[in-house]
């Protein structure tokens, strides 16, 4: 071998090699990128599966004021049954105050019993469902003294089994999936299930005016307190108890004044 040939054979053998550094260098480089993006995946991933399977985070003071409001809830619910017992004269109106009384106990008792435990609990995530679970119970129930004693027939008997198929298939949807995975169903639901009362407007407009204002003010409370709801800043979640607390009173007053002590 001459010195010409091993000098190009030098030089091509050290062109290679940085050749091959540099490609390493690369490869290196593009290795570390794809474990990087693959961390941040995972983290994201898992945050978001905390975010579904964890309640978001209150501070203390705002879930002791959460328990409080619906725990009020809880024992006005007591106090109103009470007093609609004791001006039932049906079998229907007794039924129907048994089933409103169901609703707003379970809706205002789940609630405070949720908001009582401290996060990141499992106990807490298990009330959380019994939570969503009894809004669907609460529309439900709050349709039963109209239905059962102010419409009533064959019209409201239909309407009792259509509205009852679609909560218990909420609440299984709630209890198998947990409250945030089926949000995009479960917030249209509640609406559509509680503006269906609409149907019935036109009766209660006529012959009983003011048990429509008190069921309409009802229903405009609830459906505004979902703007706190769905703002989900500092107090805000407060706020909506308020909201829920009150549409549930004005409402119990018309289906007390106007059905039980007509």
């Amino acid at each position: 071998m001459t010195k010409k040939t091993y000098r190009l054979n030098k030089k091509a053998h050290k062109k290679q090699y940085r050749l091959s550094k540099k490609e390493l260098k690369n490869n290196y480089k593009n290795i570390r990128k794809n474990l990087r993006n693959q961390y941040i995946s995972e983290i994201d991933l898992e945050n978001k599966e905390k975010q579904i399977v964890n309640p978001p985070y209150r501070t203390i003071l705002e879930e002791i004021g959460n328990s409080v409001t619906h725990g009020i809830g809880s024992i006005l619910s007591i106090v109103f049954y009470v007093l609609m017992l004791i001006h039932s004269n049906t079998v229907n109106e007794y039924i129907a105050s048994t089933i409103y009384f169901l609703g707003l106990f379970f809706e205002f008792t789940m609630s405070t019993l949720y908001h009582a435990f401290p996060y990141g609990s499992k106990v807490k995530r298990i009330f959380r469902r019994f939570d969503y679970s009894s809004i669907y119970l609460l529309i439900g129930a709050s349709f039963a003294p109209i239905l059962l004693c102010y419409i009533g027939g064959i019209y409201g008997t239909i309407f009792v089994i259509i509205q009852w198929i679609i909560i218990i298939t909420g609440v299984t949807l709630v209890a198998v999936f947990g409250p945030t995975r089926l949000k995009f169903i479960h917030f249209p639901l509640y609406f559509i299930l509680g503006w269906s009362a609409l149907i019935f407007v036109s009766k209660m407009f006529v012959n009983d005016f003011n048990l429509f204002l008190y069921i309409l003010g009802g229903g405009i409370i609830y459906t505004l307190g979902i703007i706190p709801f769905f703002i989900d800043k500092k107090v805000s979640h407060f706020i909506w108890h308020f909201f829920v607390l009150a549409g549930a009173i004005v409402q119990w007053l018309g289906i007390y004044i106007y059905l039980y002590l007509k």
